[in-house]
């Protein structure tokens, strides 16, 4: 655990972990570096503390009353990995630096602390949500989960298959919805590469639906509960827009019957919602322009911080054995691996012997590009073609490949 003993910075500068006092100012400048209205209720601040496993602070002595100045903190977080495993993470998240102290070394400072505690919570995995895309490869970050933004044609659609007499799907009472939706986002998550899961703390919170997180148009949440997964919606006045927060569904069936719901709310002119990049709704329509794509972003962001713990938790569709020469300008995860794979699963050494060098074909990589491949979303040969993989031959760019394809595309589901 962190001390409370400031830390060395330029000074007047501190770095320290946060004690109870520091709250109110961490909401204050939270608040204004991700442009929210207002800081989080005082009900919400006690539950969204509950979550967190470490809170980091710096000050500046030197100003009057010592302002907090920057902020970071992690949650501990299960992340579904290629073949179905809930890997411990990190999820880094809340990085905040005052506008008026910029360029003085505090992100960095910070992060070579929250790498520290990591370290000592011997997670194998960093996560994180990321507001600005420049800001993190430094530290081995590299976008590794994306999302389709879609907005769909209610009038437009027409199924490819007859509906049921029954749609298998209820708007679920709160007592139902407190319930269930866990359980099923639990199950959901489980099929999922990339998924995040959310811990028992953080349903409080998301069941609440306050209302500061919503305008003065839009509607509180609806729950479409079905056996196998579930959906909410917000709808808005004014535009006669549907906009789907949350949607798990852990059968197809399940993912049909959901959408036919949402496709058929009265008065509703168009559906918006966040799809993994591989979802079938469109093809599950005669029109698959009923569903356009407004954009594709980056929803989570992976940084591989135990790289052989990491590389032997996930599973591997294909046979084969490559040399990983990991370049890393930031920790200590930098140098060779010998990843072997097989019958699913992988086995790592690091620093293998010249006999293996020189049978194994190798390829050198950054550890923010290995952190992209990890759970499948992205393609070594997109990293060859940008000039981000060196040393290698087209036949080691489609092993690399081979070896991180995921079945599914991964998609995490869950802001942090």
């Amino acid at each position: 655990m962190t001390s409370n003993v400031p830390r060395p910075l330029a000074a007047p500068l501190s770095l320290r972990r946060a004690v109870d006092d520091d709250w109110p100012e961490i909401m204050a400048l939270d608040a204004r570096s991700f442009a929210l209205p207002a800081p989080l209720p005082d009900a919400e601040i006690e539950e969204f503390r509950g979550k967190v496993r470490e809170t980091i602070v710096v000050r500046d002595e030197g100003s009057e009353g010592a302002p907090l100045v920057a902020v970071s903190l992690w949650h501990l977080l299960p992340l579904t990995v290629p073949g179905g495993t809930a890997v411990r993470t990190a999820g880094l998240s809340w990085v905040s630096v005052a506008a008026t102290h910029r360029r003085r070394g505090l992100l960095r400072a910070m992060m070579t602390e929250q790498f520290a505690s990591w370290r000592r919570a011997k997670v194998p995995l960093a996560i994180l949500t990321a507001s600005e895309g420049g800001i993190y490869e430094r530290f081995g970050f590299g976008p590794a989960c994306f999302a389709e933004s879609v907005t769909v044609d209610p009038a437009a659609v027409s199924w490819r298959t007859p509906p049921e007499s029954d749609s298998h799907v209820r708007y679920g009472t709160p007592e139902q919805i407190a319930a269930r939706i866990p359980k099923l986002h639990d199950r959901w998550a489980l099929t999922r590469p990339g998924a995040v899961g959310r811990p028992k703390t953080w349903w409080p919170s998301i069941l609440a639906d306050r209302g500061f997180r919503r305008n003065s148009q839009t509607t509180g949440l609806h729950y479409l509960l079905h056996e196998d997964g579930y959906a909410a919606y917000r709808l808005d006045a004014r535009t006669n827009t549907a906009t789907v927060e949350d949607f798990c569904a852990v059968t197809e069936q399940a993912h049909t019957d959901l959408w036919r719901v949402l496709t058929g709310l009265d008065l509703v002119g168009s559906v918006v919602a966040k799809i993994p990049v591989d979802d079938p709704l469109p093809w599950k329509l005669r029109n698959h322009r009923a569903v356009r794509s407004t954009g594709r972003t980056d929803e989570l962001w992976v940084s591989i911080l135990d790289v052989a713990a990491a590389l032997e938790l996930r599973s591997y569709d294909v046979n084969g054995a490559v040399v990983l020469d990991v370049a890393d300008g930031w920790g200590k995860r930098g140098g060779r691996y010998l990843l072997r794979v097989a019958d699913g699963r992988a086995e790592v050494r690091r620093e293998p012997s010249s006999s293996e060098m020189a049978t194994v074909p190798q390829v050198k990589l950054d550890i923010s590009v290995l952190s992209s491949l990890y759970c499948g979303g992205m393609s070594a040969r997109e990293f060859a073609a940008a000039g981000r993989l060196s040393t290698y031959s087209e036949a080691t760019v489609a092993l690399l490949d081979a070896l991180f394809s995921s079945r599914r595309a991964p998609f995490a589901g869950t802001y942090f």
